[in-house]
């Protein structure tokens, strides 16, 4: 594990959070806010592909080129991580859905609704689920990018080369109704992402090959963020199509390969020694239970909240938001995550 990279997906999911508090949008002390700040949060779901194409070349590279896993135990290893909470959520989304579930409740099982390029499917019943859908795919494809890409290593550079070159003729030539699924849903499109951590994840390896580290450790961690916060202040200059993916491609490689480099070093940096924080690892930890849980814990607070006619100031309410979605990922994760995760590869195995 390497915990600064750790900590940083808690606080990607925290954006994805707070861009889902649409409420804010008919609050005039806060609209603002969440128009120029909060509503950006979608950029997390690029974070999280990117690294997860890091995290997974870093971890099974060397077993597939080695043959020391066989495709079925490494897919039957993602399934045991991503379905207990999927299948979870997906059951507490059934009463916000109960008259149309039956349309989408097979889809949402096969994890496939993100193929489909309509709003009430890919974002049906636990609407983040979508981002799972499209991780499912590149789970499947990741053996056959790695070893492809190890007798080909022109190819991945080509590949990411023709994949941005795609993303701006749609940017170009696509209806703008049409430019959220195929830019920001579409598998095939977000794969991208996937293939620019894998690539990534070679590059960090080259930099750990060096006997002199070009990277310094702490100042090249303020240089990711500095950059990454220019990207975020001048985003209301780009057009959202180009903001839903390759815009911010930059900062979010720059952020996972500084802070790999320093977090599984000794001469660590500043930001990478707080971010390996025992209690922001934790976060890390629940963040993909955090990810699931929290587009279901805002609606169901909300109408708690009408249904006993409650007044509660927006600031009030996403604290408690907030904190019932923290507390709810933690006793997931802990009890329900950790446990099938452990539970469905015992059984296969056995």
């Amino acid at each position: 594990m390497i915990k600064p990279l750790t900590s940083l997906r808690f606080f990607f999911a925290l954006a994805v959070f707070f861009s889902h508090l649409a409420f804010l949008k008919n609050d005039l002390k806060y609209s603002r806010v969440y128009d120029s700040i909060f509503s950006e949060g979608f950029l997390g779901v690029s974070f999280f592909f990117i690294l997860s194409g890091f995290i997974l070349a870093l971890n099974y590279e060397s077993k597939f080129v080695e043959d020391r896993v066989s495709y079925k135990d490494y897919i039957l290893g993602r399934i045991a991580r991503i379905y207990p909470m999927h299948i979870l959520t997906m059951l507490f989304a059934l009463p916000l859905s109960y008259k149309v579930f039956y349309k989408y409740i097979l889809f949402h099982i096969t994890l496939t609704q993100s193929f489909i390029p309509d709003k009430d499917f890919y974002f049906s019943l636990n609407a983040p689920s979508w981002s799972i859908s499209d991780e499912m795919f590149f789970y499947c494809l990741l053996p056959f990018l790695i070893l492809f890409f190890n007798k080909n290593k022109h190819i991945l550079t080509m590949m990411i080369a023709s994949g941005i070159l795609l993303i701006f003729a749609l940017n170009i030539y696509l209806p703008a109704s049409d430019q959220h699924y195929w830019i920001y849903v579409n598998p095939f499109i977000r794969l991208i992402d996937f293939i620019i951590g894998i690539a990534l994840y070679k590059v960090y390896k080259y930099f750990k090959s060096l006997k002199t580290p070009l990277i310094r450790y702490a100042n090249h961690e303020i240089l990711s963020i500095l950059i990454f916060i220019v990207f975020f202040v001048f985003k209301d200059k780009v057009d959202i199509s180009y903001r839903y993916s390759i815009y911010y491609f930059i900062p979010m490689c720059l952020i996972i390969l500084c802070f790999a480099l320093s977090g599984d070093n000794s001469k660590q940096g500043l930001f990478s020694k707080i971010l390996s924080n025992k209690l922001l690892v934790k976060g890390g930890e629940i963040s993909f239970s955090f990810y699931l849980w929290h587009l279901l814990v805002i609606p169901y607070f909300q109408i708690v909240i009408t249904k006993m006619g409650l007044n509660v100031p927006a600031e009030i309410q996403i604290i408690l938001m907030l904190f019932l979605t923290i507390v709810i990922s933690y006793v997931s994760f802990e009890f329900i995550e950790k446990y099938f995760n452990t539970k469905i590869k015992e059984y296969f195995k056995s």
